[in-house]
């Protein structure tokens, strides 16, 4: 039976959010917005490697594609007379976002290649819009999604608009529950174009709901890319143990779930002889709960779904069958004793044994290679690692998906800006201006080829890399968590606390109904 909620648009939601049941509906209505966009160029890949010339038999020059700038990037549609005349545009921020310094704002110039281009995409942003930016941080990551928005709500309630918010995307819902953030869609002449590359394309295919948008996000936020999650994998005890290649298993469409769980069982050793699992055993798989949250949506399920007219409906996968054995499988490979998966949070840390090199497989966000950032990072270690997509559910499903953890930032316009046109400029000149200064930075310099070892990230990493980035999705459900009771957690942590999905259901259909009607 297809749980849904059904969702009525409220004509003012500014005075709507006095009762939490009719902030959700406005929201669940307009929410179609989340950044939908799509790459239209088909063929025509927009990175620089990709520039795209054409030779003919009579002429052996190249000839210039006027869609491409000189350096081979898809070309924005911005004109060069837009001049805000040095109007400052003032950017509310978070400013505990993880990566911070990777993330939103740089003051300078300082060496390293990513804060850099961070710089100079700010900087181009500001010199071609004609505007200068002022920057107001305030927390907003983790614990401080209701600080951040009760912040938003005082400045409205005290005349403050300002002009854009960068924010968590869970935080970016809660905006919009309590009607704080503007239709992008509605900004009269606006300047954000949805169908350009530097806007994700699944993000108009998992992400719509009729004609709303009211947040976007894509190469505007480097942690699209930073916190993309994966499966690392330890070469060499891969080889020592004559296991199946699985890179080969990707390039066939047979990294499955079953694959994964069959290369890593039996491989579980007490190695320090205390008769229980520890952070230096033997294992063949490790995680933490919440990062299994990516095998629901690599197994090609939704948590939300359009429905019909003017509804949001919970998806039929979410009660059905096919998570009903997703949980099983994964559950019983966990109870099996060959995995060490942290399941809430505690002392255990699931990294260590990967780290140790005393792991096969490890589920985890990407970031987890920088060597400045993550302690114990996979740089440090003198073994070879490789990285895999998160395996498809089973041979049927035709594509890898990847789900990009939740601290990545939304752009949104506060309601009452000054200037929504300049608004709607400065967010789309900004992802323009990250697509060709950070995303290749990070992905194609840092990523592909600091971050992976084998033959300077030239091998099979790289492709892996390039097969993990071109499969991103996202989930209204996971943006919505906060009113949702986090429903995205449901499957995985179940999984992880080895429960039955069949069980459990019943009881998280009820928290579900209960959080729409408190």
């Amino acid at each position: 039976m297809i749980k849904y909620f059904e969702i009525c648009l409220k004509e003012d939601i500014m005075k709507t959010y006095a009762r939490i049941i009719a902030l959700i509906c406005a929201i669940l209505m307009l929410v179609p917005c989340f950044a939908s966009c799509a790459n239209t160029q088909g063929s025509e890949e927009t990175t620089a490697n990709n520039a795209q010339t054409q030779v003919t038999p009579e002429d052996t020059t190249p000839a210039v594609d006027p869609n491409y700038d000189k350096e081979g990037f898809w070309k924005d549609d911005l004109a060069d007379e837009i001049d805000f005349k040095g109007e400052t545009v003032t950017i509310l921020y978070w400013d505990d976002v993880e990566r911070a310094e990777f993330e939103i704002t740089e003051e300078e110039a300082d060496g390293d290649m990513v804060k850099d281009a961070i710089y100079r995409r700010n900087l181009a942003t500001e010199e071609r819009m004609g505007v200068t930016f002022e920057w107001i941080g305030t927390p907003g990551d983790g614990g401080d999604r209701a600080a951040f928005t009760s912040y938003v709500r005082n400045a409205y309630s005290g005349g403050t608009f300002y002009d854009i918010i960068a924010t968590y995307s869970r935080t970016a819902g809660m905006l919009l529950t309590n009607g704080f953030i503007q239709d992008l869609n509605e900004i009269e002449d606006s300047y954000i174009n949805v169908e350009q590359p530097w806007w994700p394309k699944s993000m108009l295919d998992t992400c719509s709901i009729k004609d709303s948008l009211f947040f976007v996000s894509g190469d505007i936020s480097t942690n699209v890319l930073h916190f993309m999650y994966a499966v690392y994998y330890n070469m060499d005890m891969l080889d020592d143990l004559n296991l199946d290649d699985p890179v080969a298993l990707v390039d066939e469409k047979k990294w499955t779930i079953d694959a994964l769980i069959n290369l890593s069982k039996g491989l579980y050793v007490d190695l320090d002889q205390d008769g229980t699992q520890s952070d230096y055993d033997q294992y063949g798989f490790c995680s933490t709960y919440f990062h299994l949250d990516a095998f629901y949506t690599g197994s090609d399920m939704m948590l939300l779904v359009p429905g019909q007219d003017k509804y949001l409906e919970i998806s039929e996968d979410f009660f059905g069958q096919k998570t009903i054995d997703m949980v099983d499988k994964l559950g019983g490979w966990f109870r099996d004793g060959d995995t060490y998966v942290n399941t809430s949070g505690g002392s255990r840390n699931y990294s260590v044994p990967f780290e140790e090199g005393l792991c096969l497989f490890r589920c985890d966000r990407v970031y987890v290679a920088d060597t400045e950032y993550h302690n114990g990072a996979l740089r440090n270690v003198d073994w070879e690692y490789g990285i895999l997509p998160v395996p498809m559910y089973d041979e049927n499903q035709t594509e890898y998906i990847t789900v990009v953890g939740n601290p990545f930032t939304l752009w949104c316009v506060m309601q009452s800006a000054k200037n929504p046109q300049m608004s709607s400029a400065v967010i789309e000149c900004m992802a323009s201006e990250g697509y060709r200064k950070t995303s290749p930075m990070i992905f194609e310099n840092n990523m592909k080829y600091r971050y992976t070892p084998d033959s300077a990230g030239k091998g099979d990493s790289a492709r892996m890399f390039d097969i993990v980035r071109e499969s991103i999705a996202f989930d209204l459900g996971r943006i919505f968590s906060d009113i949702l009771s986090f429903m995205s957690e449901m499957p995985s942590k179940t999984a992880a606390t080895s429960s039955s999905w069949a069980s459990m259901k019943a009881q998280y259909d009820r928290t579900l109904k209960r959080s729409m009607t408190e």
